[in-house]
């Protein structure tokens, strides 16, 4: 009777354990838990939509239970998943989550995910001694390039207007885009939070998935996409003070985009002229599902994260 008890108990809190993941509503740990003597190994995720994932955690292939055991047990990993998360995650640190993005609110991406699982799994078994963190901050549907300085839209979307948000920082006597500030101001706010809890940190690196916008509506950005990504990459060295910041860069995927060979052309030489910046593949990883052409099944998006990790890691070893 009694070792009948135990494994029921066992039971009703693996079941639970699931459910808080599957509803988006998972553990929320105060940051003093988190707090530790050395360095935190800080990274950095942004982008658009394959950064924030629209996918569903229902459609994955493996074992979904063995998986959200093992991202329950990444007690080591802290997340911050942006100023525009879902509005009970904002402008904090939390556990490692299933949900968080701002379109996890609503079906049908209830139990959407980005590149950050994947991404955690594989650093936390890379350096199981450490603590890592991962500030996010992505937005779907948006580029680099301003709106502004284009005009050869295709059809479908003549006479475009993005009204200032973007990703492009100041040039040219104009302002930065409203994804730029917020990038930058989500990873001070996250990183001041380090501070003021006395935690010292490390930022081992900028992974950024983005370049589908200017593949896919205009030939001159998909032209220009090679120094749109030079720009912003220096930009955001500069402002976080960081001369030395390794960026590792998703190529844009093989959905059908007008332009997407020009455009993956100028980001594979943006990035090789770059020695602190690495290309890695997607084109291979599996799109569709509940999100669609355009977007990572959830078993690619954890391959990304996957590969996210690794390009990360390899200048760690340098």
């Amino acid at each position: 009777m009694k070792r009948y008890f135990i494994v029921s108990i066992r039971l009703v809190l693996s079941i639970v354990l699931i459910l808080s993941f599957l509803t988006g509503f998972a553990h929320s740990y105060s940051l003093t838990q988190f707090i530790d003597t050395t360095k935190i190994k800080v990274f950095i995720l942004a982008g658009q939509s394959n950064a924030v994932g629209y996918n569903d955690f229902k459609e994955y292939a493996g074992d979904s239970n063995a998986l959200l055991q093992h991202i329950a047990a990444l007690r080591h990993v802290r997340f911050w998943p942006g100023s525009n998360s879902r509005k009970e995650l904002q402008n904090k640190w939390n556990a490692l989550h299933i949900g968080a993005s701002d379109i996890s609110s609503d079906d049908p991406f209830k139990q959407s995910f980005g590149p950050e699982i994947g991404m955690a799994m594989t650093l936390a078994n890379a350096l199981p001694d450490e603590k890592i963190a991962i500030i996010k901050f992505a937005a779907g549907g948006t580029g680099i390039a301003r709106s502004e300085d284009y005009s050869d839209y295709i059809p479908a979307l003549n006479g475009f207007d993005d009204k200032g948000v973007n990703w492009h920082p100041a040039s040219d006597n104009k302002q930065s885009g409203s994804l730029y500030l917020a990038l930058i101001d989500n990873i001070k706010k996250a990183l001041a939070s380090l501070e003021n809890a006395n935690q010292q940190y490390e930022i081992c690196g900028f992974l950024w998935m983005q370049g589908e916008h200017e593949a896919g509506i205009s030939k001159k950005m998909a032209e220009d996409y090679g120094s749109l990504l030079s720009t912003f990459r220096m930009a955001v060295r500069k402002d976080l003070n960081l001369k030395k910041l390794p960026f590792v860069v998703g190529e844009i995927n093989s959905h059908t985009w007008a332009f997407a060979d020009i455009a993956r052309n100028k980001q594979k030489k943006s990035c090789l002229r770059d020695r602190l910046s690495v290309l890695i593949n997607t084109t291979d990883l599996p799109r569709g599902g509940r999100g669609g052409d355009a977007h990572f099944t959830s078993d690619a998006m954890l391959e990304l994260g996957e590969r996210f990790a690794h390009g990360a890691l390899q200048f760690m070893s340098k």
